[in-house]
């Protein structure tokens, strides 16, 4: 028998207060914080499944099947289901208006439509203070994979700002590791700048979930796009694993530094909550991205 547990749908409640454990024939290796360092922020973040049809209720979320962890983590992750007939204009202006058009950028048109006529919404949230390990990160995703199964459609990952087809939600393994690079967005975007010229900045979504800061690196010329890249995936792989960055904290990511500093005046990044930029600390010939 699989490790059961049950989801009731009826009101907006956590995990812990809906679940209910039927049997457990095996316990889920919980996402590791290696370098977890205290004081840091709320782990907070919010994935929404697309549905035209209701789903099954009470939610049949298993420890083997979906990968639920047992901790405390995973009794902060909520679930809430709206209803578009149960109104309409709001269904419209939260789901349908922000979500379809990041849908059809990040997979197609098709899937996009089928958002659009989308009839239910399953909210996953979860907010906990200062996480010591990553299991509401995992539990949100078990859950997720549970309701994909059902027959979602689709999944936004709205912290991160990615949406994910609902198979591919679906089909993830129970057992996975975690992986930084599922949880976070890296973005690039040109700018011209009347002394600089053409340049790039880049910067992370999702790093919420951590409680840590999102990362902003500005001025990159073109040909450092991938070095910027992977400084961006590594020291996102290193504040998710629990250590803090702070304004004035280093950061070596391989060969380089970087020094934490307060956004620079003017950015029109659309960082969402708490960031830091990082400027390299640079040797007389060293050149900046």
């Amino acid at each position: 028998m699989l490790g059961l547990l049950v989801l009731r749908q009826s009101r907006p409640q956590s995990i812990a207060q809906e679940f209910e454990l039927v049997h457990i024939v095996a316990m889920v290796t919980i996402w590791p914080r290696q370098n977890f360092v205290t004081g840091g922020g709320p782990g907070a973040y919010a994935l929404v499944a697309l549905s035209s049809e209701k789903l099954a209720d009470p939610m049949p979320v298993s420890r083997s099947r979906h990968g639920m962890p047992t901790s405390e983590g995973a009794g902060a992750v909520a679930l809430v289901v709206r209803d578009r007939a149960t109104d309409p204009t709001w269904f419209d202006d939260n789901i349908v208006a922000p979500f379809v058009p990041l849908i059809e950028n990040d997979l197609d048109a098709a899937t996009a439509a089928a958002a659009a006529r989308a009839q239910f919404a399953y909210i996953v949230t979860s907010d906990v203070h200062d996480p010591e390990d990553l299991s509401h990160v995992q539990a949100g995703w078990a859950l997720a994979k549970c309701i994909c199964e059902q027959g979602a459609a689709v999944v936004i990952d709205v912290t991160a700002a990615r949406a994910h087809n609902g198979t591919e939600v679906a089909g993830l393994a129970p057992d996975r590791s975690f992986d930084v690079m599922h949880e976070v967005t890296l973005f690039f975007d040109e700018r011209e700048d009347e002394d600089a010229g053409e340049s790039m900045i880049a910067w992370t979504a999702g790093m919420q979930k951590f409680g840590r800061p999102n990362l902003l690196i500005t001025d990159i010329a073109r040909d450092y796009a991938a070095v910027v890249a992977t400084v961006l995936r590594d020291a996102a792989t290193t504040l998710a694993e629990g250590e803090r960055l702070e304004i004035g904290d280093t950061l070596t990511i391989g060969d380089r530094t970087f020094v934490a500093t307060p956004l620079p005046e003017g950015h029109d990044s659309p960082i969402d909550g708490a960031a830091v930029a990082l400027a390299e600390v640079l040797g007389d010939a060293e050149e900046a991205p």
